[in-house]
């Protein structure tokens, strides 16, 4: 849902820039599904010669972004294993960003915030991408919306230049130190990627981010495909209080006790190490229930609805 990303309900297809081989340049990309066909149909716009490099850009992108790689066809079928009902549903893949980059800095917008806020400062970078972009070059293949910066464009701006073009507040410093550690070589993302980690939960994540306390760290290891640790946030608690009735509210403090992790994890420990995927076909139901509607028929406009605390927010400005 957060921006560059754009799905159309009706013609049930997904579009947004991706990048070419150059790492530079975006074209606009629309991926859908014909009705009865088990192939994808991906169509370039705005760039009038596809290298076979540019090609292969375009397929590792798209592969990345729908899990279609052969770990990931391994993990859905032993994930559907242990969990029928989510078999039974097609269930079993996470959409993630294009790039591990991008992953790691959306992660670092969802942090204390409404998931509006999220979105909102998402669209708002890929804004600033794009005028930075039409500032230097004009060139005719350029994507016409805003593509994510990439680690050489989020780490051009400045600090104050993102605080004055949306809410990120202390998020902007946190972007900008990522960015640049990226571009420096001090935190190597396709290292990380191509899982040249030890096996052991405690050495999996290497990877030091400013800002990125257990809630982040979580979500990008379970963006990077590692599932057996559940991110925990408000959203997390209150839906473990809904759905399985268990009481771990956040008290005063604003850490998370080890007892409440234990507690969550003991929830999902049946599905190990698929925990991830097994809390999220249960968050994912409960919006859809709330909701009146699947997901996949939510307008752009209506993305800020998928969050529990939004019906209880509405509540309140009732009385």
């Amino acid at each position: 849902m957060m921006a560059p990303n754009h799905w159309d309900p009706s013609t049930k297809s997904f579009s947004r820039p991706l990048r070419l081989a150059d790492s530079i340049t975006s074209a606009m990309t629309s991926i859908s599904q014909p009705p009865g066909e088990d192939h994808l149909v991906v169509m370039v716009y705005g760039a009038s010669i596809l290298s076979l490099k540019d090609k292969r850009a375009i397929q590792d992108q798209v592969n990345r972004m729908l899990r279609l790689t052969d770990k990931d066809e391994q993990d859905v079928g032993y994930f559907h294993k242990l969990h029928p009902d989510a078999e039974a549903k097609g269930f079993g893949r996470l959409f993630r960003s294009p790039t591990l980059f991008e992953d790691v800095a959306k992660s670092l917008l969802l942090r204390f915030c409404p998931w509006k806020t999220s979105l909102d400062l998402a669209k708002a970078l890929c804004d600033l991408q794009l005028k930075k972009v039409m500032s230097k070059r004009k060139r005719a293949n350029i994507s016409p919306i805003g593509d994510f910066p990439s680690p050489e464009e989020l780490a051009s701006f400045r600090e104050e230049e993102l605080k004055s073009k949306g809410k990120f507040g202390y998020r902007a410093a946190d972007l900008i130190i990522l960015a640049k550690q990226v571009v420096d070589g001090k935190i190597n993302l396709s290292k990380f990627e191509k899982g040249d980690i030890a096996d052991e939960p405690s050495a999996r994540f290497k990877l030091k981010i400013n800002g990125a306390g257990p809630f982040t760290t979580h979500t990008i290891m379970m963006c990077s495909g590692y599932y057996d640790n559940i991110p925990i946030d408000s959203e997390t608690m209150r839906h473990i209080e809904e759905f399985h009735g268990l009481n771990v509210r956040k008290r005063k403090k604003r850490s998370i006790s080890f007892h409440t992790k234990d507690k969550i994890q003991q929830v999902y420990k049946l599905y190990h190490p698929f925990q991830c995927l097994a809390y999220w076909f249960e968050l994912a139901n409960s919006y859809e229930i709330k909701l009146g509607k699947a997901l996949s028929e939510l307008l752009p406009s209506e993305y800020h609805y998928a969050t529990g605390n939004y019906e209880k927010k509405k509540k309140k400005k009732k009385y």
